[in-house]
């Protein structure tokens, strides 16, 4: 039996979407989509991106309070996930080629949590952050995820393998 994957999704997969590719006014499927793969347990993100998109203070943080139900993000206080958390903020700051200011930006992020909740709970992550190993100014989650083994995709991928299927209907019809 094929098991279907459980994506964890990044602030961006979120902030993207809304801003390009699926925004409400013309794509409200993704959004129906995101909340039906939840319910059957197959989406899901972290308390902290939570918090990184109530700071918009836009539409897309008026659909998270009022659309998302709080089971859709996951704690992190569970002390697995806080150990891998932990070796993970040790190898940021080992890495010599990153700025103070880098690796303050990480440490306040919600990048290495969602490393480390994935990590133990068997998600792949969902970013369409770009690898970029040699930056000075900036830790990649793709990087991350792959110091620490965790698989990740993007959210075209993820639509893919969760079989959503946007479809537009002819005008008028009552399907």
């Amino acid at each position: 039996m094929n098991r279907v994957q459980r994506f964890l999704l990044d602030a961006d997969t979120f902030i993207r979407a809304h801003r390009q590719h699926y925004r409400f006014a013309f794509c409200p499927a993704y959004w129906h989509a995101l909340l039906q793969k939840h319910d059957s347990g197959n989406v899901a993100s972290i308390v902290q991106v939570r918090k990184e998109l109530l700071r918009g203070h836009d539409h897309l943080s008026d659909w998270v309070k009022s659309k998302l139900p709080d089971s859709f993000f996951k704690g992190t206080e569970d002390s697995k996930v806080i150990q891998v958390y932990a070796s993970i903020a040790k190898w940021v700051v080992s890495l010599n080629r990153l700025t103070p200011e880098a690796q303050a930006h990480f440490a306040g992020s919600a990048d290495g949590w969602l490393i480390a909740y994935a990590s133990v709970n068997g998600y792949v992550l969902c970013s369409n952050e770009i690898s970029a190993p040699e930056s000075r100014s900036d830790i990649k989650l793709p990087d991350i995820a792959s110091q620490f083994g965790v698989a990740l995709v993007n959210s075209s991928d993820m639509l893919e393998q969760l079989a959503i299927r946007m479809v537009l209907s002819k005008r008028g019809s009552k399907r």
